[in-house]
């Protein structure tokens, strides 16, 4: 994707409109917020395939509709004044903002469409706005999402031949796990920090290997630095220890603890090794793979290396963070 003036104005815009939800302490201004990184980011959305305008629109009603029942909730909470109904609203817009279940299948329908740049910025960036909104909500109402979400995205992601679907079911799962955590503002923003970070790199290693499809990596043409790179990548979003997955999920599973969530403690760790095991699939997919490539040609270029050296940095580094934190 081409960063010309108009999308550097659009960028701008959008991150304008993610920090002012953040910093607003009235409902119209985070409303406005979430208006005006919703308009700047749908141009980021127009590719080259021909489904991308449908993508587009698809995206602009589901979030045109969770932006209307934040603002009836609000009406409610201000006239009405009935409180239960107030949150359960807000807590179905704000549900559907982030994609997650029983809310998550416009997500799936659009995100095939997508660039990698773009499905980071929707995945990690545009989730955080609702996700503040959502510590206004009683947690106990989650409960239902929180589960429908670990099955789905852990069932639906085993049999997925596309990469993007794959993230996206995974993006599910991740999100009840988020959920999970809301009550705890710092294991919250330390949960999307790391998962930011090790979808970035996961996305990043993929799409320098230009892999789309599960059946690319069969025949792979890169060398061992690049398979090596994609296989941390790919344990670390399963949650393999010691890598950074691992580690946000080691905070909500003690939080869980903490909160006396047995039941759902159990749920997580079994949906976990789910994950867990169509990211091992695609791992060992990716190194067992027989390469046609002559020896010579076999040479890393300076970006491979910085790939590799980039997870060797900064996998101890968040280790050590996690553990002072």
């Amino acid at each position: 994707m081409t960063m010309n003036s108009t999308k550097l104005l659009l960028a701008n815009t959008m991150m304008i409109g993610v920090i002012m939800t953040i910093c607003s302490n009235n409902w119209v201004s985070m409303w406005m917020g979430l208006e005006m990184s919703l308009l700047s980011f749908i141009p980021f959305m127009q590719t080259k395939n021909v489904i991308s305008s449908e993508s587009m629109i698809k995206y602009f009603i589901m979030q045109s509709v969770a932006s209307t029942l934040l603002l009836l909730s609000v009406v409610i909470m201000l006239v009405v004044e009935a409180f239960m109904m107030n949150e359960m609203v807000m807590s179905m817009a704000m549900l559907i903002k982030l994609g997650s279940a029983p809310f998550h299948n416009w997500v799936i329908l659009i995100i095939e469409t997508m660039n990698y740049l773009t499905m980071i910025i929707m995945l990690t960036l545009l989730k955080i706005p609702p996700l503040l909104i959502m510590f206004q909500v009683n947690s106990s109402m989650l409960m239902l999402p929180i589960i429908l979400g670990m099955i789905v995205g852990s069932m639906f992601g085993l049999n997925q031949s596309s990469m993007r679907k794959t993230i996206g079911y995974s993006s599910i799962f991740n999100m009840s796990l988020v959920l999970t955590s809301i009550n705890s503002f710092n294991i919250t923003i330390v949960y999307m920090t790391l998962y930011s970070i090790s979808l970035f790199l996961l996305v990043n290693t993929i799409k320098y290997l230009k892999i789309n499809f599960i059946s690319q990596m069969i025949l792979n043409e890169h060398n061992a630095f690049m398979k090596i790179n994609l296989w941390i990548n790919m344990l670390s979003m399963g949650g393999f220890p010691p890598l950074i997955g691992f580690l946000s999920k080691m905070l909500v599973i003690q939080l869980m603890l903490q909160n006396n969530e047995y039941l759902l403690t159990f749920l997580l760790v079994m949906t976990s090794m789910l994950v867990m095991a169509f990211y091992m699939r695609l791992a060992f997919t990716s190194m067992i793979s027989y390469s046609t490539s002559k020896k010579w040609n076999n040479n890393s270029n300076f970006t491979e290396i910085s790939m590799f050296s980039m997870n060797l940095l900064i996998t101890p580094l968040i280790i050590t963070l996690t553990s002072i934190f």
